[in-house]
């Protein structure tokens, strides 16, 4: 029996309502509202609030769409949240960097931790039975008897993914701490949180990128060489068909 295929994810949407739509918000829609003569529509929390409604928006229609839940989304509207929860509670701008640290931190410990269960978080990122043709290399894996190499492979990913973790918690403490100096609930504190987030993807988020692409490349180069498979042969079947 053969199950519907889940809708992918649109990435443009993800970026456009989880990056660049609460950043805009944070740093440039109370400057637009000045320009038309309506400075006053908005006090900084309400701005606040709107910029967090965005990443939770969108989740919700994603899962309404896919019926699958949005890392994305999730994360986003735990981060741009928790900036609302302290430029509510008017709390100093420390706060952010251990909240802008916290997160790489989280996911991290949840790679981690996972390492050694039955699903570990690692094989749900880069080893997609919805991508990859898992049966196939499992089944030659088994085959030539290269359990250990195959599980190395995945160890050797997760460790460059904490890796890439761990900078991310390093960075986004001194980046907060540079950028943002201002205690939550003012326009300034605002301004500051809006350049914190689309800093933070230029000099945090590409490097990690790069660390992840790694990772995903190592894994892959492993699997084909246990395998004797090319590239395009690691795609699931259904995919290869179509």
């Amino acid at each position: 029996m053969t199950h519907p295929k889940a809708k992918q994810e649109n990435l443009f949407l993800n970026i456009i309502f989880n990056i660049v739509a609460p950043s805009v918000t944070f740093s440039k829609l109370d400057d637009l509202l000045a320009k038309i003569g309506m400075e006053d529509a908005l006090t900084p929390t309400q701005i606040l609030i709107i910029a967090v409604s965005m990443p939770l928006a969108y989740g919700l229609y994603d899962y309404i769409e896919r019926r699958n839940i949005n890392l994305f989304s999730i994360l986003g509207f735990a981060n741009v949240g928790l900036t609302g929860v302290i430029g509510v509670m008017a709390l100093d701008g420390i706060w952010v960097a251990v909240k802008e640290a916290s997160l790489p931190a989280i996911f991290g410990i949840l790679v981690l931790a996972s390492a050694r269960t039955e699903k570990p978080l690692i094989k749900t990122l880069f080893y997609n039975p919805d991508v990859i043709d898992v049966d196939k290399i499992d089944g030659i894996v088994a085959e030539r008897g290269h359990q250990n190499a195959f599980e190395d492979l995945f160890k050797l990913a997760t460790k460059l993914f904490i890796i890439s973790s761990a900078f991310s918690v390093v960075m986004n403490f001194v980046l907060s701490r540079i950028l943002v100096t201002s205690s939550g609930g003012t326009e300034l504190f605002n301004e500051q949180m809006g350049r914190m987030t689309w800093i933070s993807y230029l000099v945090i988020v590409i490097p990690g990128m790069a660390i992840y692409i790694v990772a995903m490349w190592k894994l892959y180069a492993g699997i084909m060489k246990l395998t004797d498979l090319k590239l395009e042969e690691l795609i699931h079947a259904e995919k290869a068909k179509s």
